[in-house]
């Protein structure tokens, strides 16, 4: 009987022993991963991650401060006079001060016979530019999309360039909507001559080119006699830093690389692009910035208004503070026949407005 109870006592003290030490781990563990949690003074209640991001908690430390394990949060800026918006640009070669060949003049010609027979000069968008201005993220893009952009029209492929000649500037408007997925604002359309004129509104610019340009019209056998234009001149832009204005624009919009798959052409473009955007906005002209684009108006075909330009000068203003960037259009070069082209990849072209303008995929 002795032994039975001595046994019954040893066991339950081994029993105590054993169960206590694992109740006493579980407390601990309690405590400090349950209770702690609790009376944490930083704990804040679950969210969705839209409303987390729509209210950031409130920190002493720097977002990007890399000792608080914490991601690096989008920069945000104080709202500028004026908002974002997207501006595509239209240069086109005609040239009526040149040339009395257009279908407009062989119409108003009582002497010409046979319209249908006689050669007519078409008239081809050169220059298509899309520039996004993206205020809330201090960005401009500019995009200079390819003029030799093979497009379908009713069917048949074209160039996007010589699309204008038949369906004007609203056509070539809808087709860059549909390349780049990008909402246009405001459109202005100039032909080489008039955009010769605006350029000299503010005195000219500077653009680098990478090679000597000539002279589109050439002819060393000819008088220079065609209402004082020079047709004798080869070379119109020499390499390196040039001064461009109304005397050589049209060379410059003319220009073709030899290897017009490099991208060299719209890389100079963007480049001219920059450099009036920069001048027009410094001090000596930004001042003057209504008169100035007043005057332009009456060069040009344009939805924008004075109103317009007005009502976004606090960002004119604050250029320096912008990031501008070149974007280039995603596609490849490919040869038709005798004609080389730019075939659009517009799937990774939406993708990559999207991100610019801010807009989700699946908008």
């Amino acid at each position: 009987m002795l032994a039975a109870v001595r046994n019954f006592i040893v066991g339950f003290l081994i029993a105590a022993l054993v169960f206590g030490t694992i109740a006493y781990f579980i407390v601990g563990f309690l405590e400090e991963n349950i209770i702690g949690i609790e009376d944490s003074p930083e704990d804040t209640e679950t969210v969705s991650d839209d409303t987390a991001d729509a209210n950031p908690p409130e920190t002493s430390e720097s977002p990007s401060d890399p000792s608080t394990g914490e991601e690096d949060q989008v920069q945000t800026y104080p709202d500028l006079e004026g908002e974002s918006f997207n501006l595509l640009l239209i240069g086109t070669d005609y040239r009526p001060d040149y040339f009395d060949d257009y279908l407009e003049d062989l119409r108003k010609s009582p002497a010409t016979l046979g319209l249908l027979t006689t050669e007519i000069r078409p008239t081809s968008a050169d220059l298509i530019m899309l520039i996004s201005v993206r205020e809330e993220t201090r960005t401009i893009a500019i995009t200079s999309i390819p003029s030799s952009t093979r497009v379908s029209v009713n069917g048949e492929y074209q160039l996007l360039g010589e699309v204008y000649d038949s369906y004007g500037t609203s056509a070539i408007v809808s087709f860059v909507n549909y390349l780049t997925a990008t909402p246009i604002d405001y459109y202005i359309c100039a032909n080489v001559t008039d955009a010769g004129k605006i350029l000299n509104l503010i005195d000219g610019i500077t653009v680098n080119v990478p090679v000597d340009i000539y002279n589109p019209y050439y002819q060393n056998t000819l008088e220079p006699d065609m209402d004082g234009y020079d047709l004798t001149t080869k070379i119109m832009i020499r390499a390196g830093d040039a001064e461009i204005n109304s005397s050589n624009l049209f060379a410059l919009l003319h220009y073709r690389t030899a290897k017009v798959t490099s991208g060299e052409r719209e890389t100079v473009l963007a480049s001219l692009a920059r450099a009036t955007i920069k001048k027009a906005v410094s001090d000596e002209y930004l001042s003057r910035a209504a008169e100035l684009f007043e005057r332009a108006l009456t060069y040009t075909k344009t939805n924008m208004t004075v109103s317009d330009l007005t009502s976004n000068l606090g960002i004119f203003r604050a250029y320096d503070e912008f990031n501008v960037i070149t974007v280039t259009y995603p596609g490849t070069y490919s040869t038709l026949g005798d004609d080389t082209c730019f075939i659009p990849d517009t799937s990774n072209a939406h993708i990559t407005f999207r991100e610019i303008n801010g807009t989700s995929s699946s908008n």
